[in-house]
């Protein structure tokens, strides 16, 4: 008899004990490892980060509680996609490209509305004056472009016949401008103004061009693990939400505003290049996603 009880209690148990299990997992924390920045200066994972986070909280109700981290050491761009093939890295922010949606799983929104493909030019200060004599994308050929060896634009700026130096890392590429290895340094309006207060008593020859832009449609997605088509989805949802209540153009524009004003697009000309990395699925039916400067000029 004394058998038969303790049974009974071990049975009650484990079943108690399987009820609490599955519940604790149905409410289980989601870890989101995201990407590291690139150098103690670098602050431009800050919006995404935020942005993400909007997104994840819209979604708590349906997915449960999360909490976000980067990884701990700045990666190169093929490592980094390498670690989130493997789930060691859940979410990663790069500009898509074929490669990146033929290996993760891309939630195609763009998370900074376009403006990355919008590119102002670091130069050297001496070298104002040559770049304001450049009237079309033959003068602007002459001149050699400095970009990160793995970023996604670069392979594109190749592809379109364009002359590109540097290297794997990101902060020596500041450098590699002053010393004369390449003549002008394309970098994203939400990138070049808070680069060039960063750096601009360490590299007192660093110059924002005042007259040249040029436009590549290069928009940065979410990217996540093959295997978590979830997370794709949960992101997704929470980012489409705040979109549709106006939270995601408002949080764009507080932090994109004092950069999309200092562009001065109305005193620039906008080469526009084609994207020839770009995969098919790029969602330019939906005019939301886009941001497009205004009084701009176009030049061939």
């Amino acid at each position: 008899m004394f058998f038969k009880v303790n049974s009974k209690i071990a049975s009650g148990l484990l079943l108690l004990f399987i009820m609490f299990a599955c519940l604790r997992g149905a409410t289980a924390e989601e870890v989101i490892v995201m990407n590291p920045n690139q150098s103690d200066r670098d602050d431009r994972l800050d919006y995404l980060q935020l942005l993400l986070t909007k997104a994840m909280e819209r979604t708590t109700h349906l997915y449960g509680p999360y909490r976000i981290e980067q990884y701990p050491t700045s990666l190169t761009r093929k490592r980094s996609l390498a670690l989130l093939v493997k789930g060691e890295i859940t979410v990663y922010v790069a500009p898509t490209s074929r490669k990146w949606e033929a290996a993760a799983i891309p939630v195609r929104i763009p998370l900074r509305k376009g403006i990355l493909g919008y590119r102002l030019f670091f130069i050297r200060d001496k070298d104002q004056a040559l770049f304001s004599e450049v009237s079309s994308m033959k003068d602007l050929l002459k001149y050699r472009l400095g970009q990160g060896a793995q970023w996604t634009i670069t392979q594109s700026f190749k592809r379109l016949g364009m002359e590109v130096s540097g290297g794997v890392e990101y902060e020596p590429l500041f450098k590699m401008l002053e010393s004369g290895r390449f003549d002008y340094f394309p970098r994203g309006i939400n990138e070049i103004f808070r680069e060039y207060e960063a750096r601009k008593d360490k590299i007192p020859s660093l110059k924002i061009e005042e007259t040249l832009s040029i436009y590549m449609p290069l928009p940065q997605y979410y990217f996540v693990p093959p295997t978590r088509p979830d997370l794709a989805k949960r992101i997704e949802i929470g980012l489409l939400s705040i979109l549709e209540d106006g939270t995601f153009d408002q949080f764009f524009m507080e932090y994109h505003r004092e950069d999309i004003k200092k562009a001065r697009w109305g005193s620039r000309k906008i080469f526009k290049l084609k994207n020839l990395n770009l995969p098919d699925g790029t969602p330019f039916d939906r005019s939301e996603f886009w941001y497009k400067p205004e009084n701009s000029q176009s030049a061939e």
